[in-house]
């Protein structure tokens, strides 16, 4: 049985509570779904549909099928930092939830999605994935890291995620702790960027940094 999705934000958000009928999808955000739901914007979220609706500060998400959500137009690109700060909801699903970047293919009815995505678990896992045509390769397997917040219980469980990437490398972190670092290579980066979130997870969103560097870095001698 799906739970329901909260209607208000818990206090940590800061934040007022908000009736189920004033929350609307936001209309400058696309999608695409791992596979057939409805978009539901009320309190109640049935087993073969998903929600998505905007709950300053930030968004609501509880996914029936996994999905990416990206603004739409935005490109982030060169070298830049992606950063969200996410709040996990009480539930049973392992999948997972964090960050996208170099995202193509990306409209519903087209080809293979493509992207490379920093991604946590409930169980306090994190990973980083690469979607390409052939499928899910991972490039940081799925690893318990003490950075990441488990959620066990009641209440919220929030994990800031952040993406950075250099002209070397590109370095993931969680919550001001490093997960990992891994050469930038020949990896997509340049695309569109969003969240990923995966089957049955319900959480809060209140931000969504994009930042572009644009000092040049400092060279290191070896």
């Amino acid at each position: 049985m799906r739970r329901p999705s909260v209607v208000m934000l818990v206090l940590a958000l800061a934040a007022v509570p908000l009736l189920a009928r004033q929350l609307q999808t936001p209309t400058d955000w696309r999608w695409r779904t791992d596979g057939p739901a409805t978009l539901v914007t009320g309190q109640d979220v049935p087993a073969d549909a998903w929600r998505f609706v905007a709950m300053p500060p930030g968004w609501h998400v509880t996914t029936g099928p996994g999905a990416l959500l990206y603004p739409a137009g935005r490109r982030a690109e060169g070298l830049f930092v992606l950063q969200a700060e996410i709040f996990l909801f009480p539930g049973e699903s392992q999948q997972e939830y964090g960050l996208f970047l170099g995202g193509r293919n990306l409209e519903p009815e087209g080809a293979t999605p493509q992207y490379l995505a920093f991604v946590a678990r409930r169980d306090g896992q994190a990973a980083i994935l690469k979607r390409g045509a052939s499928g899910v390769e991972p490039l940081v397997t799925w690893k318990a890291n003490d950075a990441v917040l488990t959620h066990t219980g009641a209440g919220t469980a929030k994990n800031v995620l952040r993406v950075e990437v250099s002209a070397a490398d590109i370095a993931f972190a969680a919550n001001g702790k490093d997960i990992a670092r891994i050469p930038r290579g020949e990896l997509v980066t340049d695309g569109t960027f969003g969240f990923r979130v995966g089957k049955d997870v319900n959480l809060h969103i209140s931000t969504l940094d994009v930042t572009h560097r644009l000092a040049p870095v400092p060279i290191k001698e070896s």
